[in-house]
């Protein structure tokens, strides 16, 4: 039941309005067991595994909140609580990775439980979080199991933090017209963005990279610009779907993307890009290694080391470490290369409005293209595919390939091809508002009537117009 599907479009009505309709005092419980009836719907035998990480941790919270902070006794509780949590991520994630490498038969067949990824480093950050003493253990089993499995994040994010979203278990939601139609309409944008533009770019980035081996530079070159923006597009309208319905259910989670192709660095990419992993990385990875107090060379080991592991989150392979590496290696070149950057950009840098945006669209565009750069190692489907491919790219380019390429004959079709250039276009637009106003929805809702519903008969009509492209499965449930 994902959430691009006509049975999440069933599901989602029916149990919000009960949601309402019942006593404030049965809402956590009626939460619970619909989150429980959501993630069993993706496989009913990996729920034993998201219960018993449940228990574990809620009773190591309580073992901990017995213990003096820091203390010894805390240490190994929570030593122990997040080895047992990470054992069982890295057993069922890279049992048949491991074997692989060390060139052995796997004598088990292990399945990737969907979510994994994602509610173990939640419980992990809750554990840490307790035994730093940002906050207190939980105390009810009900609301944590909740905080563990809430259905819009638990298959692919954003990881929630306990200090953020228990106390609104807590906390009675009453109904709240605007809050809901704020929350209906970004979850009609991540739809948006999921089936008109995602599924249409999944088509011409697999007939590309499916094809690499004889496709031209510039072919290539399109593919992987096509597989940024899809990724973008499904990633983000995942958390989009997820972000909205919490709202309609009175939660607010955490903002997952920000705009991070307007990125101007590709430092700063990174904290407008999957925020929720990012932040993670930064409180529980980055900064117990000594963050960036330590010499340079410690800290640029540091990002060297986050990114990587990073890489290997999304996914057992080595092309998601050298994809993770590659990301950490061009944020330090490019703080090393800073003083080099503005001497060449100095004259760029004045008062006049021109250049100054001038300087700013490259800076855009420059870190765009290294995105994409690493990008072809996350999609490719081996080392050896990824560096033929960017082998093509930078020396198998050339002008006649341009014309010889037809954009509407990349597995589109006219038709799909114009609405595919259309909402990209609005996403563009939606993008340009968001990074001016903080929240697109908010000053689309604020306008006329007239003008709200122009917007909302537009994008439905074309996710309608969408429809014959097919419900794919989210890209990140994968990881």
């Amino acid at each position: 039941m994902i959430f691009n599907s006509v049975s999440f479009a069933v599901f989602f009505p029916i149990i919000t309005l009960a949601y309402f309709v019942m006593p404030a005092r049965m809402r956590n419980f009626w939460l619970l067991i619909i989150s429980y009836f959501y993630y069993m719907a993706q496989g009913p035998a990996f729920a034993l595994l998201l219960l018993a990480s449940t228990v574990i941790t809620w009773l190591g919270g309580l073992a901990l909140g017995r213990c003096s902070v820091r203390s010894l006794n805390a240490k190994l509780t929570c030593g122990i609580v997040v080895l047992l949590n990470l054992s069982a991520l890295i057993f069922f994630k890279y049992y048949n990775f491991i074997c692989s490498t060390i060139g052995v038969e796997p004598a088990l067949s292990v399945m990737l439980p969907i979510g994994i990824s994602f509610y173990v480093f939640q419980v992990i950050g809750y554990m840490v979080d307790v035994y730093r003493g940002k906050i207190k253990p939980e105390r009810s089993f009900f609301t944590y199991a909740l905080f563990v499995s809430f259905f819009p994040q638990i298959l692919a994010g954003p990881i929630g933090r306990a200090g953020e979203l228990i106390p609104q278990f807590q906390t009675k939601a009453d109904f709240d017209y605007a809050r809901i139609r704020h929350g209906l309409f970004r979850m009609l944008w991540g739809f948006f963005m999921k089936l008109v533009i995602s599924s249409r770019l999944a088509i011409v980035t697999d007939l590309i990279y499916g094809n690499y081996s004889s496709c031209t530079g510039y072919q290539l070159i399109l593919g992987t610009f096509a597989y940024a923006f899809q990724i973008y597009c499904d990633f983000a309208s995942y958390s989009t779907i997820a972000i909205g319905a919490a709202e309609v259910l009175g939660i607010t989670l955490r903002e997952n993307f920000r705009q991070p192709f307007f990125a101007r660095s590709c430092k700063e990419l990174w904290r407008r890009w999957h925020i929720s992993l990012n932040s993670w990385f930064t409180d529980y990875l980055y900064i117990p290694l000594g963050g960036s107090r330590v010499s340079k060379f410690r800290k640029y080991l540091n990002v060297l080391i986050v990114f990587s592991c990073s890489g290997l989150w999304h996914g057992a392979a080595w092309t998601y470490v050298l994809w993770g590496f590659l990301s950490g290696l061009f944020q330090i070149l490019g703080e090393i290369l800073a003083p080099l950057r503005d001497l060449v950009q100095k004259p760029f840098k004045g008062n006049n409005k021109f250049t100054g945006k001038l300087h700013s669209a490259a800076q855009i565009v420059i870190t765009f293209l290294l995105f994409c750069v690493a990008l072809v190692f996350f999609k490719a489907p081996s080392i050896e595919a990824a560096l033929d491919i960017t082998h093509r790219i930078f020396l198998g380019f050339d002008i006649s390939s341009i014309m010889s390429t037809n954009l509407f004959s990349l597995g589109l079709g006219t038709l799909n091809m114009l609405i595919l250039c259309f909402s990209l276009m609005i996403l563009l637009i939606y993008d340009l508002i968001n990074e001016k106003t903080g929240d697109t929805a908010s000053f689309i809702l604020s306008k006329t009537a007239p003008a709200r519903w122009s917007v909302y008969y537009l994008l439905s009509l074309m996710i309608l117009l969408s429809a014959n492209i097919g419900a794919a499965q989210f890209i990140y449930f994968n990881f």
